[in-house]
């Protein structure tokens, strides 16, 4: 039997973490899927696991190696004798490196990792997820990514016709 894990300390902000937690928590109930889930916000956890390590593969992997680890020891702590992840149905994840740390979490652990290539599934998880409307990220989920995939969207802020506040209107409490 599927039980699915939710353990993601690396998603800011708060909101968003919330979001998707949501998201996992309206998809299990409607497949009546188990959820396991970590609601408590890791943003701490996160920033320690990094330990300065900012660039996008070192800190991919550190991020990896968190959720794996996490993942493999409730696999464990539950008599599970294998786990996956969902990171290896995206095809915007080192697949490689997943791979590596799930195994060696799993040998820690002493369960079996699962590295099945499932990123042929990823567009119809998309189709899927669109048509139960479940929300859907638009970053990884960590505070670096997101101010990767915002960086240039600042021409994006006043979209609709609206022009930006001017500094008379904002003196005078227009803005």
């Amino acid at each position: 039997m599927l039980t699915a894990y939710f353990h993601n300390p690396n998603i800011h902000p708060l909101l968003e973490f919330r979001k998707r937690l949501k998201a996992v928590q309206v998809l299990c109930e409607r497949e009546r899927v188990p959820l396991i889930a970590c609601d408590a916000y890791g943003l701490e956890e996160f920033l320690q696991a990094l330990a300065g390590r900012h660039s996008g593969p070192e800190r991919c992997a550190s991020c990896y190696g968190l959720r794996l680890e996490a993942t493999a020891r409730c696999a464990a702590q539950r008599g599970f004798p294998r786990f996956t992840t969902t990171l290896l149905v995206s095809p915007h994840q080192d697949r490689e490196v997943v791979c590596r740390l799930g195994h060696a979490a799993a040998r820690r652990f002493g369960v079996a990792f699962d590295d099945t290539d499932r990123r042929a599934l990823h567009n119809a998880g998309v189709e899927r997820a669109r048509h139960l409307q479940l929300y859907r990220q638009q970053y990884c989920g960590c505070i670096f990514s997101e101010c990767e995939r915002y960086r240039d969207t600042t021409a994006e802020l006043y979209r609709g016709g609206q022009p930006s506040p001017t500094a008379e209107s904002r003196r005078v409490g227009h803005g």
